[in-house]
């Protein structure tokens, strides 16, 4: 094939894509850093939306178990404290994990 550059002082396509290759080479990745585990605020962003997906999931489960079998506070009360005990053991789990990296 010929070349089909419009403008010859244009680079080519394997000397553009070469440097672009070497760009992306030279920026740091997320996979190499060493502090993989985020801002202090994001972790606790985590941690609250944690508690409140677990309380909500557990509370719309059990309205709706509650509605189907129409004994109307019984489930909703049930799920509810399920859930929030679910998401208070995701955050233990969490704290637990964070404490570990930091020992090491």
């Amino acid at each position: 094939m010929g070349d089909t550059r419009k403008n010859p002082e244009e680079p080519s396509f394997d000397e553009r894509l070469d440097r672009a290759q070497k760009k992306a080479d030279d920026k740091p990745s997320f996979e190499n850093a060493e502090d993989k585990s985020g801002s202090p605020m994001g972790i606790a962003f985590k941690m609250g939306i944690e508690l409140v997906v677990g309380s909500g999931v557990g509370a719309f489960i059990g309205f709706w178990f509650d509605r189907w079998f129409d004994t109307k506070p019984v489930f909703l009360i049930v799920l509810l404290i399920l859930g929030f005990a679910s998401g208070i053991r995701n955050v233990i789990r969490e704290a637990n994990k964070m404490q570990d990296d930091n020992a090491d």
